[in-house]
């Protein structure tokens, strides 16, 4: 069953849209949330209108394409997709987010063939520039930065102290940030280079000069922007608005120091090619229109492998829902050699965020030894409230510091913990008192020690409908005045993983 030009070039495109709108629906929520909700991001809107600009620029080249399916490309996308589906239940954005280009790209050549990526690539995966991963460069930048203000200090002769991000003068301190590490004008830079190239430039190479060039005039125009702010410190005493209020004079430097420059340069990679730039895009590449890889059957496929991470956890709410209703996890009852739980009485709380589930008792031995029993957790994980995320911790910082932490070996003695948990030894910070805590998780019934293994076990979980997830702990208090320290008290677990949690 071979296509037609005609359905190629017109159904296609007419249903390639809502396709992918519909398809990477969640992703593109979480692209408008993260340029919405961070000032780091707002240059987002801007790529996208970019992306978007290109492609209306090529549409005759896009127009032209036939049905050329690749098999290699389909593989491809069937991994990605796995990929999306994965990291969807794991809930780790910056993959996702990664993903979704990526996913676009491969659905187009899996149907297009090479073709696809010749006229469609480089601005699809412009959208690279707006994915959460460039703020991992901050702390590298803040370096740098203070690492070239120190010498533009030494030339200009004004005396600092510097400590990491610190720099101290005589008439005040300045803390190069993370805001100062100049990543938000790298990224807008390193964009507007590879929007331009896009636009205008056929060669490889011209294209890579001209993104190379605008990273390394975005870095120098933050260097003179943090030192002029330094600077006008300096000769003000600190009176000058800009030591508090510097986002406009950020971006004018950026005019200045960056743009200006970076079309200087391209204009001279157009004299040195020889050519005019063109907005035409690349040469438009002749698709066949017959042979074993024209079959409507390839744009079905793409699509299917595509769409189906969006259906999977729609098909699987229903099951979800009811096992996280069904799930509710009680303290154990106490026996007649540990009385307990006492509901009110707590050695310790983990600092977790909303959790469905918040369970905690106090048991006491015939001999008078108490071990803390607690379940926090979720019955069903969802965005902000997993298992996994980094504003669920094992203890509040603000009252409790660490003070060691290790892995112990359990055995398999117990169907309630895993062979292995993590032990953790904080100290109060008001009275100095000394806490041990044995905590491990449950992900749906897959016990773990390991933040990893229970992420990943999650996501599996998750795509099975089972999207349970809690921490479980032991905790009690350590004899510090006594030279076993917390011996007894891991004695005590033992005994009461023995006893109650058999």
């Amino acid at each position: 069953m071979s296509a037609s030009p005609g359905f190629s070039r017109h159904y296609l495109w007419v249903l390639a849209f809502p396709l992918l709108a519909l398809a990477l629906w969640s992703e593109w929520q979480d692209f408008f949330h993260l340029w919405y909700d961070s000032i780091i991001y707002n240059h987002g809107y801007l790529v996208l209108a970019g992306t978007v600009y290109l492609l209306f620029v090529r549409r005759h080249a896009l127009q032209t394409l036939t049905i050329n399916g690749s098999p290699t490309a389909i593989i491809l996308l069937a991994g990605a997709s796995a990929g999306l589906l994965l990291s969807q239940a794991a809930d780790i954005q910056v993959l996702r987010l990664l993903l979704t280009p990526i996913l676009i790209l491969l659905w187009g050549w899996s149907i297009w063939g090479r073709a696809f990526l010749t006229v469609a690539g480089g601005p699809i995966m412009l959208l690279c520039f707006a994915a959460p991963i460039w703020d991992d460069f901050s702390p590298l930048l803040q370096h740098i930065t203070v690492f070239f203000n120190d010498i533009f200090l030494q030339i200009a002769d004004i005396d600092a102290t510097i400590n990491e991000f610190l720099i101290t003068l005589e008439v005040g301190a300045f803390l190069v940030e993370g805001g100062c590490s100049g990543v938000r004008y790298l990224m807008v830079a390193l964009f507007l280079g590879a929007f331009y190239g896009q636009l205008y430039y056929r060669s490889f190479r011209s294209k890579a000069i001209l993104v190379i060039t605008a990273g390394l005039f975005s870095l120098l125009a933050n260097w003179i922007r943090v030192f002029g702010i330094i600077a006008a410190g300096h000769y003000t005493n600190m009176e000058t608005s800009l030591v508090k209020d510097h986002e406009l004079f950020g971006w004018v430097i950026f005019v200045i120091f960056t743009l200006i420059p970076v079309l200087f340069v391209s204009s001279r990679l157009e004299d040195s090619s020889g050519a005019k730039p063109t907005s035409a895009g690349p040469k438009q590449v002749p698709s066949p229109i017959s042979g074993k890889h024209t079959s409507a059957l390839w744009p079905i496929g793409a699509s299917v492998l595509i769409i189906w991470p969006a259906i999977v956890p729609i098909a699987l709410q229903a099951k979800t829902e009811k096992v996280a209703q069904s799930w509710n996890p009680t303290l154990a009852e106490g026996t007649s050699d540990w009385r307990g739980p006492l509901k009110h009485a707590n050695v310790w709380q983990p600092e977790f965020s909303d959790p469905d589930i918040d369970l905690s008792g106090v048991y006491v031995s015939d001999d008078l030894k108490q071990v803390q029993l607690q379940i926090t957790g979720y019955r069903n994980q969802t965005q902000n409230k997993e298992l996994i995320f980094y504003k669920n911790q094992l203890f509040d910082s603000s009252d409790w510091q660490l003070v060691s932490s290790a892995k112990r070996e359990l055995g398999n003695s117990y169907s309630r913990s895993p062979e292995r948990i993590n032990e953790t030894v904080i100290r109060n910070k008001q009275d100095r008192s000394q806490v041990i805590v044995w905590s491990w998780y449950d992900v749906g019934g897959f016990l773990t020690d390991s933040k990893l293994e229970a992420k990943v076990a999650g996501a599996l979980k998750k795509i099975t409908g089972d999207s349970r997830g809690a921490l479980w702990a032991l905790a009690g208090r350590c004899e510090v005045s006594h030279q076993s320290g917390c011996e007894q008290q891991r004695q005590a677990f033992t005994q009461f993983l023995d006893g109650i949690l058999q």
